[in-house]
């Protein structure tokens, strides 16, 4: 063997600081090629034809972000790299960087398939839901998933993919080890100033970017584009910044997230000036329920439907007579033209329908000032009122919670899926709707109770049984926009049409059974799953806009409600409280009366408003659209951004700090 030249000392030396530089760029471009392929497969969310300038700037800050992911990948490599340039390490470098080749592809393929999967699912990359898989029921995420995707082909491509990937990196490193110095390499001072700048350089690569205040995040919302800014970030960093808000809402920081000000007392002033003295925030929750000229209804049933979003209860889709029987409820009771969830996933709307309380990223159910109970639950509020509160959920009870926290709350009946149905877990998400509401149907007598009920079929992985329930594809198929749909596309749409179903016989069933009963039917959030469009694009209403129908011929007989309803889940309570109290009765609340004539007709929720002629996004208030997609004049949209995030600035406060006020 021979010995080790100085020139072939140095020619290792050098070789191994290309090898990584040519392993950074090849990774860069890695991530580069992933963001035009998220780009490619939702190309369909663009509202409209992307800018020359938004593309570029969504390329320029998403290199900036897959650089520093790419340095972060590369410093064990490029550190031993350095230290080779004092030390020679052998072949322990090569080593080293096979290593991290490996573990980054892996890591790269793992992320890429699931940031894939999740931004067809919830529109986005990833986000605060996937910590669904701490809170939620994680064998029925796991479980739907099975069963959703091709999981064992993914596994093998991952695996096919990674060793080729890893192969013809580690060639491509190999060759790279093999350059040739300059000359001017070989003296200290050049070597010298090349370990500075390489420092220099992975510091900037690892540090500057993400600099403070997640200066990175605000980048990525620089586009104009709202789908161009959801692909700028790294997946890597999207899943990091997520954790980072988790962490933070859980802190006193989170409420600047929300309220950038944090100044709690000018936000209650500003939605209740009623109240500007009140010794703390429960005061100025205070309401006095005018009393109703109706004989009080003698049961309440608020009906919570998974996934049922307003979009197919329009004019131009009624041709897939997917939601027939809720429009009907609607024609022959009251239906809101504009309403919206509060939340964007089950619990966080259920949460403010339980609590009262506007869901600001703080998670209720696990939150230490809230399990000590709310003046504005809604289950001592009708308790109160001589109804025995009861919550029916057609899943599972050790979902989220549910059953301590709806106890905590102060119902005094809970009845999960386990209780409904025989072989009720051999469902991943629990019983079908049928029956969950006979369920309810069977439980019902002459004792005036409020009910929550929680459906669940409408959801993944869409396991009824639906030609058994007479369900007829080729319906849907007959009408032009039907037509164009996929048979799995039918298929989701026809659990829709389930639920439906289930829904339209379960109040007329009731209605023959009770004496004076109401019923409040909403979605819990948007479904995600609207495969039509009758436009280019679909409107905000059409994404984000669930239904609210609110039916009982007797019990609203003297109602007399605007004539155009527009609100959100917070709204709902209040509503039906007013229809049942007494004169001068006393219950706190955040939200309003929908019926009550003097107030503005207007929702704050899911990141948006929507009032009887607009809709909007808060973290785009200046694109305000009516109801039917086109652009809506005179709304002054940071207003509405600005009331919104003071009501859900004082949320988050209550949840988290309870009633006092902050020290001055």
């Amino acid at each position: 063997m021979g010995a080790i030249t100085p020139r072939s000392r140095l020619r290792g030396e050098f070789g191994q600081l290309v090898a990584d530089l040519v392993l950074w760029l090849a990774l860069v471009l890695l991530f580069l090629a992933f963001r035009v392929t998220l780009f490619s497969i939702f190309y369909g969310e663009l509202s409209k034809p992307p800018t020359g300038q938004a593309i570029a700037r969504c390329l320029n800050s998403g290199l900036t972000s897959d650089a520093t992911a790419t340095t972060w990948a590369l410093l064990p490599s490029l550190a031993l790299t350095l230290l080779g340039f004092i030390y020679p390490l052998g072949i322990w470098q090569r080593r080293v960087r096979q290593l991290t080749i490996v573990l980054a592809l892996f890591a790269c393929a793992i992320i890429f398939a699931t940031d894939i999967g999740y931004f067809a699912e919830y529109d986005n990359q990833f986000d605060h839901w996937i910590f669904g898989l701490i809170y939620d029921d994680r064998a029925a995420i796991f479980g739907t998933i099975w069963k959703s995707y091709h999981v064992v082909l993914i596994i093998i491509s991952i695996v096919a993919s990674v060793i080729i990937g890893s192969w013809l990196l580690n060639k491509l490193c190999r060759r790279a080890e093999s350059a040739e110095p300059p000359n001017f390499f070989g003296t200290t001072t050049a070597r010298l100033i090349t370990v500075v700048l390489i420092l220099v350089w992975a510091f900037v690569g690892a540090r500057v970017w993400l600099g403070r205040n997640l200066a990175g995040l605000k980048k990525a919302e620089s586009t104009g584009d709202v789908f161009l800014n959801k692909i700028v970030l790294n997946p890597f960093f999207a899943l990091r910044y997520a954790i980072w808000q988790e962490h933070t809402m859980q802190k006193s920081a989170g409420l600047r997230t929300i309220l950038p000000s944090g100044d709690i007392r000018r936000a209650a002033a500003a939605i209740f000036p009623d109240a500007s003295n009140a010794a703390n925030l429960d005061e100025c929750l205070k309401r006095i329920a005018p009393g109703s000229s109706t004989q009080k209804p003698t049961h309440i049933f608020i009906i919570v439907m998974e996934s049922y979003d307003a979009w197919a209860m329009q004019p131009e889709y009624a041709g897939l007579h997917l939601t027939d029987r809720l429009k009907h409820l609607g024609q022959t009771g009251i239906q809101a033209q504009g309403f919206i969830s509060s939340g964007v996933s089950t619990i966080e709307s259920l949460g403010v329908i339980i609590t009262g309380l506007p869901f600001a990223r703080a998670f209720v159910n696990f939150q230490p000032v809230v399990r000590r109970g709310l003046p504005t639950a809604s289950a001592p509020i009708f308790k109160k009122l001589g109804y025995k509160p009861r919550f029916f959920y057609g899943g599972y009870l050790s979902w989220q919670r549910i059953e301590e926290f709806c106890h905590e709350q102060g119902f005094e009946d809970v009845y999960g899926g386990d209780q409904m149905a025989p072989h009720a877990r051999q469902k991943e998400w629990g019983v079908d709707d049928e029956h969950l509401f006979q369920f309810v149907a069977e439980h019902t007598g002459p004792e005036p109770t409020f009910n929550l009920i929680m459906t669940t079929s409408y959801h993944p992985p869409y396991s009824v049984n639906l030609e058994m329930n007479g369900f007829d594809p080729n319906v849907v198929k007959s009408d032009p926009l039907g037509g164009k749909l996929s048979d799995e596309q039918i298929r989701i749409l026809g659990h829709l049409w389930y639920s439906d179903k289930c829904v339209g016989d379960f109040v007329p069933e009731m209605e023959a059974k009770l004496e004076r009963p109401i019923f409040a039917i909403t979605g819990d959030h948007y479904s995600r799953k609207q495969y039509v469009s009758a436009r280019p694009t679909h409107t905000l209403y059409e994404s984000l806009a669930v239904p609210l129908v609110i039916h009982g011929p007797k019990a609203l007989e003297h109602a007399s409600p605007p004539s155009a309803l527009a609100g959100s889940h917070l709204d709902i309570v209040p509503t039906l409280v007013n229809l049942a109290a007494p004169p001068g009765f006393e219950y706190h609340a955040f939200g309003r009366d929908l019926f009550d004539q003097s107030q503005p007709q207007t929702g704050y929720g899911c990141n948006a408003v929507i009032g009887s002629n607009f809709i909007l996004k808060i973290n785009d208030p200046s694109h305000v659209e009516d109801l039917h997609g086109q652009p809506a004049a005179n709304i002054n949209g940071k207003e509405f951004a600005l009331r919104y995030r003071q009501l859900h600035g004082l949320g988050w406060w209550r949840a988290m700090k309870g009633r006092e006020w902050p020290a001055r």
